[in-house]
């Protein structure tokens, strides 16, 4: 079975949500990225609204997006990846059970604060009782829920799947990663990217998705796995950050004469900002063109027919590769 997008959306901190690659690059003096929130009345009710943390308003909003622009009501399956969950319940959760001696907690904060509440939030809003798993594998939560979502449709049980990935930041969380001297040379994020993978033809195609963690990633044995070569690729998205990044150096040194992307400078380093970066292919695909205050290196691609997507974190690195059809 051939597996396409159908349809795809995302909250970040440009301007991205229900449009396509914004021409011009929004920044920030702060020391992170948040989202730029969309009007999230269109799709939730003011009196839900108002129990939703940001990351389900995300969640929910972003994947009710990508149903209306696929036209589907119910998805047969709903996967969602997540590196650290609800953080700002998790945190209300602690500093109540803190402050009130643990004592009586609110359970609303706990019930809130699993990684698996987006998913389940979805699921009760659309009454969805089909599949519905969610993911925490880190930088490679996203990417786990992505291959999930392919293995369920190869094998026939599904034909329609709703996946995504989704994580925030808050004050709290950038000051433990501070501390922890996590996320060097870079800026911290959050954003949220979904997907309607189908079985029905659409313009761009999911040719694979490869885990490595290794310390390097050898792309061309990688590409070989696809069947393709490195000259075959006609853009790249990279997530570079530093100089001295590894895996982005050798990415530059081998695609250095095609058209290179990159995203986490504008986006945001966080668990599922790969989910970002696939939702910038699916758009590279289907605009069939690519703002220049995208492209890295300056060379525009003369076609777009496959897109390579890297993210790399320290020894965890994954491809994600698009076809157009």
């Amino acid at each position: 079975m051939d597996i396409y997008i159908k349809s795809s959306d995302s909250i970040s901190a440009q301007l991205s949500f229900e449009s396509g690659l914004p021409s011009t690059h929004e920044t920030t003096e702060e020391a992170f990225y948040n989202c730029i929130k969309p009007e999230y009345k269109k799709y939730i009710s003011p009196k839900l609204l108002r129990r939703m943390s940001p990351i389900i308003r995300n969640g929910v909003a972003c994947s009710l997006s990508v149903l209306n622009k696929a036209n589907l009501e119910q998805p047969d399956a709903i996967i969602v990846g997540t590196a650290l969950g609800c953080l700002r319940d998790t945190t209300s959760f602690l500093t109540q059970l803190i402050e009130e001696n643990e004592e009586l907690p609110n359970p609303t904060y706990f019930i809130q604060s699993t990684h698996n509440t987006i998913a389940g939030q979805i699921a009760l809003l659309l009454t969805c009782h089909s599949y519905n798993f969610t993911f925490s594998q880190m930088h490679n939560s996203f990417e786990t829920a992505l291959l999930d979502a392919q293995m369920l449709m190869l094998d026939e049980k599904a034909n329609n799947v709703l996946v995504g990935g989704v994580d925030e930041m808050s004050e709290n969380t950038f000051n433990l990663i501070k501390d922890l001297d996590c996320y060097k040379n870079t800026k911290p994020g959050e954003g949220a990217g979904f997907f309607i993978l189908s079985s029905e033809e659409s313009p761009v195609k999911l040719e694979g998705v490869k885990i490595i963690n290794e310390p390097a990633i050898d792309f061309e044995k990688e590409l070989q796995q696809f069947g393709l070569t490195p000259e075959d690729v006609d853009v790249v998205i990279g997530g570079d950050n530093f100089a001295d990044d590894k895996a982005y150096t050798d990415a530059n040194n081998l695609f250095g004469n095609i058209s290179y992307v990159w995203y986490k400078p504008f986006m945001g380093e966080f668990g599922t900002v790969s989910a970002i970066a696939l939702w910038m292919a699916t758009k590279v695909i289907e605009e069939k063109e690519i703002p220049d205050c995208w492209i890295k290196n300056g060379v525009k691609p003369d076609g777009i027919a496959n897109v390579l997507v890297i993210n790399s974190v320290g020894n965890e690195h994954s491809l994600m590769l698009l076809k157009a059809k």
